[in-house]
């Protein structure tokens, strides 16, 4: 293992990554610790050399994601560490190999990387440092070797997993998934909701009036409190707490916060007299708007037919995934389920056309879904 924390070491590293035609990625970020999201550190794995490189050492990492973008990537889980690497130097890979899809895709029940390592290796990996604060300087070496860890056996894996799925027929299912996967990354932005609606967390949805705008003002203390101690939100107060505050303080109107049955402790004692003065200020503030829906999904409203193509597709579904030993909504989510009972495709190509589904998922279900939906068209006399 080691550590690239220079820029001379970073271009050695460099170096020898152009000589590999594939390498294992991980990252490690602080967001368990701090307010601000940071990446803190990029593990790569080459067949020969497990480099651990850290970015708060000023490194300028635009040439590695660069040199990274033209490799056959393996990750676990890719979806947090592209993300994460596209915010810091606009990284778009080309290939990924995600060992967490395979892991799925094969029905194992534990999916973990060091499940998959003990599974296929006979080694445990060590879990203490899952919640270790990785802004912290200097990094010790049980650490550092934790960090290396999460890629030391991932290209190895790559070729069990790949075994595994060929025999099964499904690496063109996983091969698929992983492009999916890194499409919808390519177009992924960071904060997509609108700063005047961030405020609407989740569970916000079942609150109205007064107790909407008693949310968001809870909201925006608990901002700028996170921001002012660099603690994360949910440190502060959890975002299912502040929805049940709003709530009860709506229902108890001048009660203090501390009579709330289910309060917890920083409720009832660190937080108690700001929250109550902010619930108390919440009175002078206007009225805010209830939530609108802006899915882009069924339009038009359900009867008994759709509601029952629905409940049909979805037991389809269970028994499919049954059978392949995989989870339901690898074939389809529950969404998707909802768009086909709402607009259902007649045939094979329209299935397949439809965009809901990736090629393999269409093959997999067209034919007991399209018997279903003709069934329901037939009893329907005919109507879509």
């Amino acid at each position: 293992m080691r550590l690239i924390d220079n820029p001379e070491l970073l271009d050695r590293a460099l170096e020898v990554l152009s000589a590999c035609d594939s390498a294992a990625v991980d990252t490690e970020a602080d967001s368990l610790h701090h307010y601000a999201e940071k990446l803190c550190l990029v593990q790569i794995s080459t067949p020969d050399d497990d480099l651990v490189i850290d970015p708060l050492a000023g490194l300028d990492l635009g040439p590695l994601c660069r040199l990274l973008e033209e490799k056959k990537l393996v990750f676990h889980g890719a979806d947090f560490d592209i993300r994460m690497l596209k915010k810091s130097s606009g990284f778009e890979p080309k290939e990924i190999f995600d060992t967490l899809l395979a892991a799925q895709l094969l029905g194992y029940e534990k999916q973990g990387l060091a499940d998959l390592v003990a599974r296929h290796y006979d080694v445990t990996l060590s879990k203490a440092n899952q919640k270790a604060d990785w802004s912290r300087r200097p990094l010790g070496d049980d650490l550092l070797k934790y960090a290396a860890n999460d890629t030391h056996y991932l290209l190895p894996l790559r070729a069990k997993l790949r075994g595994e799925l060929e025999a099964l027929g499904r690496e063109g299912w996983h091969r698929q998934s992983c492009h999916r996967l890194r499409e919808s990354l390519a177009n992924w932005e960071e904060n997509p909701v609108a700063e005047e609606d961030e405020w609407r967390i989740k569970g916000s949805k079942a609150l109205k009036g007064k107790a909407l705008v008693i949310l968001k003002a809870l909201w925006t203390w608990r901002e700028e409190e996170a921001k002012k101690k660099d603690r994360p939100r949910f440190k502060i107060v959890n975002g299912e707490y502040l929805i049940d505050v709003a709530r009860w303080s709506s229902e108890n109107p001048g009660r203090d916060i501390a009579l709330w049955p289910d309060a917890p402790r920083n409720i009832r004692g660190t937080y108690r007299e700001v929250i109550n003065a902010v619930i108390k200020q919440s009175e002078h503030l206007p009225p805010v708007e209830p939530y609108k829906r802006t899915f882009s999904g069924p339009k038009k409203r359900w009867g008994n037919r759709e509601s029952e193509r629905f409940q049909a597709l979805r037991e389809a579904r269970e028994k499919i995934a049954a059978e392949l030993k995989i989870r339901p909504s690898l074939l389809a989510t529950n969404a998707v389920l909802e768009l086909v009972s709402s607009d259902p495709p007649i045939d094979r190509r329209a299935m397949k056309d439809s965009g809901f589904f990736m090629p393999w998922q269409a093959e997999v279900l067209a034919g007991r879904f399209l018997e279903i939906l003709h069934a329901s068209r037939q009893a329907g006399h005919g109507a879509p």
